[in-house]
């Protein structure tokens, strides 16, 4: 009986172990596709400006806290997208569009892999629930009560 009840101790231990990972992987994958969908979201934008045809559409610039300001686009050939850990470089559309594609497409390699350890934890989590099931049926087998 006592060693059954340290294997069930163990697997809970390795149960929790494995909720903890399986939560920051969920974490992860939303993290990851609000970033895709950040991506998305300018690349459409760009899409859409290539398509006016007025040469200084004004726009509306947002200052935070849901307020905008009134502005023009001055170059509607040129956007200055980020490349990270705080740098900007100054593309063309077409090749920003392109940059964001690449980028899209790294986020959503990103996202299959980690749907895919999810996808890994979560089967391993229900075997470790189907062995502990399995040694608590053991026990309940084995437990009699006693006559006087």
């Amino acid at each position: 009986m006592a060693q059954s009840q340290e294997a069930l101790e163990k697997l809970a231990y390795e149960y929790q172990l494995l909720q903890a990972q399986a939560q920051l992987l969920a974490q992860n994958l939303e993290l990851l596709n609000l970033g895709m969908n950040e991506f998305k979201a300018v690349k459409e934008t760009l899409e859409k400006l290539k398509e006016v045809e007025e040469e200084k559409p004004e726009i509306l610039v947002p200052i935070g806290a849901g307020s905008f300001l009134k502005g023009q686009i001055i170059d509607k050939n040129n956007a200055i997208v980020s490349i990270g850990a705080g740098y900007a470089i100054e593309k063309s559309f077409d090749d920003a569009i392109k940059y964001l594609d690449e980028r899209i497409k790294e986020y959503e390699d990103a996202i299959k892999r980690t749907q895919d350890a999810l996808q890994n934890l979560e089967q391993k989590l229900q075997d470790l629930a189907r062995k502990a099931q399995k040694i608590q049926q053991e026990q309940a087998m084995k437990f009699r009560v006693q006559k006087k």
